[in-house]
């Protein structure tokens, strides 16, 4: 099998593994770009204005409202005052946001023991070394 078959089967896996552990815990309500907005959030645990976030993901700053007020409705952020400016507010993500982490962790941990499993001791050394070879081109959009 070439790379490319490889990595969208693994893709796949991954994506089954997340639904799965996503439908136990309820979080399978969010979109993508949902979930993209919390992982910008997720990065910046005092908070981020609205505006910052929205140059973050490269959208208009009403794209951005519509987006956090569904995610606040939701309880995935809540808004609290900033410190630096009265009468700005800061966007942060709450422990609910949070817990998706955790379940995405749980994802790569399970992917990790597949390969793991899957290859012997020194394989598995090569690959992990390849990947971390490999990955730092790859940008997260």
């Amino acid at each position: 099998m070439d790379l490319t078959k490889s990595l969208k089967k693994l893709e796949s896996h991954m994506w089954q593994l997340w639904r799965e552990i996503a439908r136990e815990s309820g979080s399978l309500e969010l979109t993508h770009s949902e979930m993209v907005y919390l992982y910008a959030l997720m990065a910046e645990p005092g908070g981020m204005r609205l505006t910052d976030l929205a140059q973050s993901m490269k959208v208009s700053k009403a794209s951005a409202s519509a987006m956090t007020r569904k995610l606040e409705g939701r309880g995935y952020l809540r808004r609290i005052p900033c410190p630096e400016d009265g009468r700005a507010t800061l966007l942060q993500a709450t422990e609910k946001s949070f817990s998706l982490e955790k379940e995405e962790d749980n994802v790569y941990r399970r992917t990790a023991k597949a390969f793991e499993k899957a290859l012997d001791a020194s394989e598995y050394q090569e690959f992990c070394r390849l990947m971390a070879k490999g990955c730092p081109v790859i940008k997260r959009e």
